[in-house]
């Protein structure tokens, strides 16, 4: 049975995925307008952070649509499908900076203002140390696409996933379509994303949702409906097709020989991300331990001061107590030889009769020997000062031995940094990827050419390829009724929340008479409107836009709640009050987004519109990006 799993790819996937984040920080565009009305250079960047933004204008076509299209385009890799072409045409430089699981990355196009051309210079960074390390750099197009895509994937732990149709066969799905559940532009197809295909818009909730086994039970389904369509192939004539996979599998095995031959030694990458996996939770641990020597440390430094204090003011006590102590003693032995007030002399036989009778020389006071306070307060004070002293030389010592501690943690944390620091650049080695990619795939064309060559043979010899065919059907789709039987309850709850929420935001967003809405398990929604069954395709474009903004903010909000998912907190809206939204209603679409904000503390939503004041009350006016007037915002 495993070797049957994986002979099709399918491998077990059962964790809950922790969340994500992606956050736009910043655009800027650079250029020079020609044929309009505002002609002449433009040199603007756009920050965001956090929260609600809002990008508005009293006009329309004052650019708002172009900036969000420049967001959507930098963060899908494909920013020069996404720009008109007399836009494209002004521009001379695009930066589009955003963050992914707080690290940033930059898309950058530059290009002669001017210049048609969609060939542009474009470069894919990662913020680093302060700077950007490159990751690609070439021109716009499917490249720049890939490398968005290679990367955002290993940020967010999201796959590829594969899907396969009559009509187009065996395909994959990737970022770009992950991505475009991220942007709400206007009425649409979907009521999640932008495709209907291969069940898109429940895949790419059940993949933000972070539902455990879909993984599993979509490749499981891939692997079954492209084993039946191959077994109906072969029933079909197939006279040449052995010679024709024969060469096929020749072109392919000399580009392999090719591409291994550009192989230069190096590590293990699998060995390595393991090592980096390792690296990871020894840093959390090693950075735990030097906050809590620094802790150790600081508060005995604390302690080892007031103690130092403590002595300092003793031994001054101390030192006061024996000075007064010395001066009344040299006072008492003084002989003067005249009165001071005076001037009779005094003789030296009185001070010598005084001595004897007890008495002072000068004005006759009878002295009595009484008891040294001085002497005890001097004693008391001694021990005190003896007592703190040996406390600040312990507390010195355990000080140093904090302090050395500290060092010694925060040197072993600076060793460990730089091991996986090594690791990173191991990884990030220029083409080794790539290359990996690239002869991971050949291989596996060799492999299913050789399969595909084997099963001819086999079946033009006898009908064992027939048997095997039906083991490997029978074991795949055994593996796809027990993954949706381990997913399949969790699925209905998550999807009956949805369901709930998208009913409430419509009904709150003014759409008509909405009784209840069901996303099924098997992608269809399931609508009674006025008491009579519809679907979403039926909406009219102004319910269909309402129900697109709910279904998004829907996701967000029961992955909020549920405290999992992989929805990365970022939603991009394009005039959500267009298509005839009464006020009443835009202000409580506006309203519900800012609660989502309030309640996940943690999103970004970035909206444009036309300047209303039920929005402009919402956004924080240091949010709000408003070209007045007749102005523009580039």
């Amino acid at each position: 049975m495993q070797e049957a799993l994986d002979r099709h790819a399918v491998e077990p996937q059962s964790t809950l995925p922790r969340r994500k984040s992606l956050r736009v920080r910043s655009v800027t565009l650079e250029g020079v307008k020609e044929g309009t009305a505002a002609d002449g250079p433009f040199d603007q960047t756009f920050t965001f952070g956090p929260g609600l933004w809002a990008i508005v204008s009293d006009e329309n076509f004052r650019g708002k649509s172009t900036l969000l299209n420049m967001i959507q385009g930098g963060i899908r890799g494909d920013i020069h499908e996404r720009v008109k072409p007399d836009v494209w045409r002004w521009l001379s430089k695009a930066e589009i900076v955003f963050e992914a699981n707080g690290i940033g990355h930059r898309v950058l196009v530059t290009k002669e203002a001017g210049d048609p051309d969609k060939d542009a210079a474009a470069t894919f960074a990662r913020e680093q140390e302060g700077g950007w390390f490159v990751l690609y750099e070439g021109t716009v197009g499917k490249p720049l696409e890939r490398a968005v895509e290679d990367a955002m994937l290993a940020e967010f732990g999201f796959a590829r996933f594969h899907a396969h149709n009559k009509k187009d066969g065996s395909h994959t799905h990737g970022w770009q379509v992950i991505a475009s559940a991220l942007f709400v532009n206007g009425p649409g197809e979907a009521v999640f994303g932008e495709l209907l295909v291969d069940a898109i818009p429940l895949r790419l909730l059940q993949m933000f949702m972070g539902l455990p086994w879909v993984s599993t039970y979509t490749a499981a389904s891939t692997a079954l409906k492209r084993l039946r369509t191959t077994k109906a192939e072969r029933l079909s004539p197939s006279k040449g097709l052995k010679d024709r996979l024969q060469a096929r599998l020749g072109t392919v095995e000399d580009a392999l020989a090719a591409a291994r031959g550009r192989v230069r030694p190096g590590p293990d990458r699998g060995v390595l991300r393991a090592r980096m996996l390792e690296m990871d939770g020894r840093l959390l641990a090693l950075r735990e331990r030097v906050e809590a020597t620094r802790r150790e440390t600081f508060r005995l430094e604390r302690q080892l001061q007031g103690a130092t204090t403590v002595l300092l003011d003793t031994r001054r006590a101390l030192q006061q107590l024996k000075d007064d102590r010395a001066a009344g003693v040299v006072l008492r032995t003084l002989r003067p030889v005249c009165c001071p007030s005076c001037d009779t002399g005094i003789d030296h036989d009185r001070h010598a009769r005084a001595t004897d009778g007890s008495t002072c020389a000068l004005c006759g006071t009878r002295q009595t020997p009484a008891e040294d306070e001085d002497g005890l307060r001097l004693e008391e004070l001694q021990r005190d000062a003896d007592d703190v002293a040996a406390n600040v030389a312990e507390l010195r010592a355990q000080a140093t031995e904090a302090q050395a501690s500290q060092r010694g943690a925060e040197a072993e944390l600076s060793r460990a940094i730089a091991s996986s620091r090594a690791l990173e650049a191991a990884l990030r080695t220029e083409g080794s990827a790539d290359l990996e990619l690239e002869i991971r795939g050949l291989e596996a064309q060799r492999e299913q050419l050789l399969a595909l060559i084997a099963a001819e043979e086999e079946e033009a010899e006898d009908e064992a390829a027939d048997a095997a065919g039906a083991h490997d059907e029978a074991v795949l789709k055994a593996a796809e009724e027990v993954t949706k039987d381990l997913y399949d309850g969790l699925a209905r709850e998550i999807l009956a929340d949805v369901s709930k929420e998208i009913t409430q935001l419509s009904r709150s967003f003014g759409v008509q008479n909405i009784e209840s809405m069901d996303w099924g398990t098997g992608g269809a929604m399931r609508i009674v409107q006025g008491r009579a069954q519809t679907s979403f395709g039926k909406l009219s474009p102004g319910e269909n836009l309402r129900v697109r903004i709910a279904a998004a903010l829907a996701v967000i909000e029961v992955a909020r709640q549920r405290m999992y998912g992989r929805h990365p907190g970022l939603l991009v809206l394009d005039s959500p009050g267009a298509q005839e939204m009464a006020p009443a209603d835009f202000a409580a679409l506006l309203s519900r987004v800012h609660g989502a904000i309030e309640s996940a503390g943690d999103i970004q939503i970035i909206v444009g519109a036309r300047a209303e004041p039920a929005l402009l009350d919402v956004v924080p006016c240091d949010h709000v990006t408003h070209a007045q007037g007749e102005r523009f915002l580039f």
